[in-house]
């Protein structure tokens, strides 16, 4: 005889042990490799278990909803006093466990473990819609793995990466590819953008007229603050690495070779290399101050010859103003570092406009712009005459798609790729390439939005454990939750 000692459900906010006497039997067989044999109890506990079953389906549900150390707080609370480091191993208990169902539609896409270095694979049953499986890595042969020992998925949709591609080709070859349209729309805008980074000296916009010109002033009224001295700093710094950029770039260096020379992402090199001139940064913007709403009586004031930004900050506290005086000295700054007479003048609008702006502009649907935004790009239209050719391209493959037009699909591709614009060009011989996924997209109503929001929900859990757990915790987490067997 012994005893055991389970943990079980609290009783009225109180800890409850239950004190079991087993049997222990043993067998007289010379031939048994087993001479101790102890009396089991399935329907209370498992085998060596420090709780019941009912308590540790309940501690198992708290961990895979809340974590480790959160479900352990939630649990003390419930009289059930258990680490975080036991409620984590008993999640992890069932991450082994996986569909036994067989998938028909499903989707593909990745996950970031550190954005821009290691992904992973997440794999969504369309039809359940959820989770079925996570994979540690974004490869060919992990995929086409699972789905060798998944026959029967009819359906595959994905994103226009060419790893997916191939591994659904040699592990699922009867199944039917299908681009995500999302995806689409955002390798075409992705496309107008670098094209209009080419032309991004074209990209003018009307300028107010010039103002009338002024008497200079005396040197001391042109003294520069402190603030622009250090900006003129920042942008003197950013314009010896781009120097450095261009020089590489001419060396014969690769674009990552220049980035771990330099500092710099590829992304940014790239981007650079293709405007072709300096980036100079656009003004903060900022949200809306408090404090513009006494811009008028503040520049009176500042006529009048009031520059001392503590006692404005106390004359506008007295009309109602309730922002701090660092905001009031912000404000009144730029004047202080150009004349008296141009302190009063408005502001020049900007004379350009971002490349990526302008693709918006050019690929959104004119019911969705507004009076505004269709005001600006024909602005920019007046210096860029190539972006109304781009529009139309855009517009005209968001038609083909809305629509379900094979054949405008493929005089679509006939037409961008005779346009000779280059990463439209470029873009329109992908599609070609991947082209019978791409049809699929157009025809067929699937689509990865699904696959999209469980990655939304996987980032979610992984932000909650900090980077602190690996994958089999993530991964069970992740998954559906499953009653464990008794």
């Amino acid at each position: 005889m012994y005893f055991r000692r389970l943990k079980d459900l609290p009783w009225q906010g109180r800890a409850v042990e239950l004190r079991l006497k087993a049997r222990r039997f043993r067998c007289r067989n010379r031939a048994c490799a087993r001479k101790v044999f102890a009396e089991p109890i399935p329907e209370v506990a498992r085998s060596h278990a420090r709780w019941t079953t009912r308590v540790g389906e309940i501690i198992r549900l708290i961990g895979y909803t809340a974590g480790g150390l959160p479900g352990s707080r939630i649990l003390d609370r419930l009289a059930i006093r258990i680490s975080d480091d036991t409620v984590i191993r008993a999640v992890k208990a069932s991450s082994e466990a996986s569909a036994s169902d067989p998938v028909r539609h499903l989707g593909v896409d990745d996950w970031a473990w550190r954005k821009g270095q290691s992904y992973g694979t997440i794999l969504v049953d369309l039809d359940k819609r959820q989770v079925i499986d996570l994979l540690p890595d974004r490869s060919v042969e992990g995929l086409q793995t699972w789905l060798e020992k998944h026959p029967g998925v009819e359906v595959i949709t994905r994103d226009r990466c060419g790893i997916y591609a191939e591994a659904a080709e040699q592990g699922a070859a009867d199944a039917v590819q299908v681009a995500d349209r999302f995806h689409l729309f955002l390798n075409l805008s992705t496309a107008v953008e670098r094209a209009l980074e080419e032309r991004s000296r074209e990209l003018c916009i009307s300028a107010l007229p010039e103002p009338e010109a002024v008497q200079a002033a005396p040197p001391s009224e042109l003294r520069t603050t402190l603030v622009e001295q250090r900006k003129q700093q920042r942008r003197q710094r950013r314009h010896q690495r781009y120097e450095r950029v261009i020089e590489l770039h001419r060396l014969g260096h690769t674009q990552r070779a220049i980035s771990l020379e330099v500092g710099i992402e590829r992304k940014t090199i790239r981007r650079w290399l293709r405007t072709g001139q300096f980036p100079e940064r656009k003004p903060a913007t900022g949200r809306r101050s408090h404090v513009r709403e006494f811009h008028d009586y503040l520049q009176q004031r500042w006529t009048e010859g009031c520059h001392n930004a503590t006692r404005l900050f106390h004359e506008i506290q007295a009309h109602g103003y309730r922002g701090s005086r660092q905001m009031v000295s912000n404000h009144v700054s730029s004047w202080r570092a150009t004349p008296r007479s141009q302190s009063t003048s408005k502001k020049k609008k900007l004379d350009r406009i971002a490349p990526k702006h302008a693709a918006i502009l050019a690929c959104r649907p004119t019911e969705r712009l507004s009076e505004q935004q269709r005001n600006l790009f024909e602005q920019v239209a007046v210096n860029c005459p190539s972006i109304r050719s781009m529009r139309f391209l855009a517009l005209d493959f968001r038609e083909v798609i809305t629509s379900k037009d094979r054949h405008g699909m493929l005089h679509w591709i006939r037409t961008t790729t005779q346009s000779g614009i280059g990463p439209l060009v470029r873009f329109a011989y992908g599609l070609k390439k991947d082209f019978k996924a791409v049809i699929s997209a157009v025809e067929t109503s699937w689509s990865n939005g699904q696959t999209e929001g469980q990655i939304n929900r996987l980032k979610a859990i992984k932000r909650q454990m900090y980077g602190r757990a690996g994958f089999h915790l993530l991964r069970a987490r992740v998954l559906p939750y499953q009653a464990m067997a008794p």
